[in-house]
């Protein structure tokens, strides 16, 4: 939070980080959500699914809460899930050391490499102590400093020392709303910020403390999310559950309710058939893709987006895998499942079995392309630019692929978000 706050913390300029998330053969376990859309962020017995970036603070489970713990001297750290966010209310309970400063970070990201500076929105957590305190107000974490006007700044005593306090957090396009104990604190309207951080990870903060200070300690709990996905928030559905309005193809492409399935006809084999791919009838420069699919055993496709030429999409579009890469040993490539076609393979090996519904989430945003699959983050190429795909143009249409014979596929939930 604000280094201004407690004035003998020191300024360190090297930020320490752990080692980046290697690549796995096998996918870890993702959270699931309940029959009205909330996830379980953290699982009340382990860390699966976060990530510490930055600074030496320690954190643990304990009776069923995380306990970030300060170190010596350390700057600011912060605990990560692995996956991005964009629109949402996040819930979470909280209760920290009355000589500490925290806070949860929404919608953040790092400076030039997952190493970097982590930086964002963060909705402060503070003891109200005796003349009240910032508790609830949104933050500019190493980007730009407060958010909430200096106007509507006023101190207040919602937040109970010493006790479990409730957050709810509604982030919805530039709006980001918050409540602590049932009351509303904040309701911010930041388009600045917005544009620089549409999407993020969401963090835990220890805040830093001097040398010969502390140790305190800060908890979380009950940590859940549930993504907001309609037109209010800007999300439209590309497949409309009905027909292929908005769609172009001379493929077998079969409407079937909820589900959109590839069913190619017979002698129909091959990934050369352009035409026969589901291709949109409008181009889109920066948004965010989510689409669930399923495959069978060896099942391929793949999402294609920015294509100016749906006639030769290899060469004038970009391509995130799909293949059925769930038995898949060792470092992935750009051709297994999740990898940018002749740019980088994921990360991660996060395959569902044949069968089963994956989850791709894929943002655009001027030369920065991120993928998340299955609640990891396994791509994230900063400077397209400066990658294979370098001469791709920044707008064109979005595209499944027919890969033809054997190949049948599954789609549902095509939704895009325009930035």
């Amino acid at each position: 939070m604000r280094i201004d706050r407690i004035c003998s913390y020191v300024l360190i300029a090297a930020v320490l980080a752990p080692p980046m998330l290697g690549q796995e053969s096998a996918p870890t376990s993702r959270p699931v959500a309940d029959a009205s859309g909330w996830i379980r962020l953290f699982d009340g017995q382990s860390l699966d699914g976060w990530t510490q970036r930055n600074g030496t603070a320690t954190y643990r489970v304990e009776e069923g809460a995380i306990v970030g713990k300060t170190a010596d001297g350390s700057p600011n750290s912060f605990l990560c899930t692995n996956r991005d966010y964009s629109d949402f209310e996040l819930k979470f309970s909280t209760k920290v050391d009355s000589r500490l400063n925290s806070g949860v970070q929404i919608r953040s990201r790092t400076r030039k490499d997952d190493t970097g500076r982590v930086n964002g929105p963060q909705v402060e957590i503070e003891a109200s102590g005796k003349k009240g305190a910032e508790a609830g107000y949104v933050y500019g974490e190493a980007a730009g400093g407060w958010m909430t006007p200096k106007a509507k700044l006023v101190p207040h005593k919602h937040f109970k020392d010493g006790e479990w306090n409730h957050y709810r957090v509604l982030a919805v396009g530039p709006r980001i709303q918050t409540w602590i104990n049932g009351t509303q604190i904040s309701d911010l309207v930041h388009e600045q910020r917005y544009e620089s951080h549409p999407r993020g990870f969401i963090g835990l903060q220890v805040h830093g403390i001097g040398r010969g200070q502390g140790p305190f300690e800060v908890r979380w709990r009950d940590v859940e999310l549930r993504e907001v996905r309609d037109s209010k928030a800007g999300w439209q559905r590309l497949y409309n559950g009905k027909d292929l309005s908005g769609w172009r193809t001379t493929g077998n492409w079969v409407s079937d309710g909820e589900e959109l399935r590839i069913e190619p006809r017979a002698g129909e084999k091959g990934w050369r058939r352009f035409g026969a791919y589901l291709w949109s009838e409008k181009k889109y420069s920066d948004f965010i893709l989510d689409v669930e699919y399923s495959y069978g055993k060896g099942g391929n496709s793949g999402v294609f987006f920015r294509v100016g030429d749906v006639t030769n999409p290899v060469e004038t579009g970009i391509e995130a895998q799909i293949l059925d890469s769930s038995r898949k040993k060792g470092d992935m490539t750009h051709h297994d499942h999740g990898g940018i076609i002749r740019t980088v393979g994921a990360r991660k090996n996060m395959s569902a079995k044949p069968g089963e519904w994956n989850r791709m989430v894929v943002m655009c945003r001027g030369q920065h392309l991120v993928v998340d699959l299955n609640g990891e983050r396994i791509i994230d190429i900063r400077r397209l630019d400066q990658s294979a795909m370098k001469d791709r143009p920044l707008e064109g249409h979005v595209g499944l692929q027919d890969h033809g014979e054997p190949h049948v596929l599954r789609f549902r939930n095509v939704m895009l978000k325009e930035l």
